[in-house]
């Protein structure tokens, strides 16, 4: 239950957003009907970003190229609360993390709770959103369990061989 209203304020969030970039709702109208933000990373994110959306002008505002660089951004935050779709730069940042703490595959992976923690702070993703895409490498056997005490990790044969973006874009395209 809680899991469908978390869904239900990403998307309605996301509606929202959309709204008042189109110029369909005001500022204060968002403010007032936004959801509860405190709990969801992403929400969170785009509220910030609405908060702070910067001024387009001539002679005092912000230039047009960083201007179009905040919408390209607000709509990525978007499309990640309306979809529920895997992202190939949280995949690929996930696995930079893992490389990095095995040492380029050649240790055990150890803290991996640390490592979950870190690239959901890199990826504004929760935490249980980065779970999703390590249950996906060990679904797919690119990681394996190797120890319950001390939980370690390691990379398989396949996931040692996973080398370019192609091959990331091939693991989510799999599951998507």
């Amino acid at each position: 239950m809680i899991e469908k209203q978390q869904k239900s304020d990403r998307q309605y969030a996301a509606s929202m957003a959309r709204k008042y970039f189109s110029g369909q709702i005001s500022k204060f109208q968002i403010i007032d009907n936004f959801p509860d933000y405190e709990k969801d990373v992403k929400i969170r994110l785009l509220y910030k970003q609405i908060m702070e959306n910067p001024k387009r002008s001539w002679f005092f505002g912000v230039s047009k190229e960083k201007y179009e660089k905040y919408i390209i951004g607000i709509y990525e935050i978007i499309e990640d609360l309306e979809t529920d779709k895997l992202r190939f730069e949280t995949m690929k940042t996930l696995l930079k993390q893992l490389w990095l703490q095995s040492n380029n595959c050649s240790e055990s992976i150890e803290n991996m709770g640390f490592q979950i923690f870190e690239v959901s702070k890199m990826t504004y993703n929760s935490k249980k959103e980065i779970l999703r895409y390590l249950n996906l490498l060990i679904d797919k056997n690119y990681i394996r369990s190797i120890s319950e005490e001390p939980l370690l990790y390691e990379f398989t044969e396949t996931g040692k061989k996973i080398e370019t973006d192609s091959e990331i874009e091939e693991i989510i395209k799999n599951v998507t």
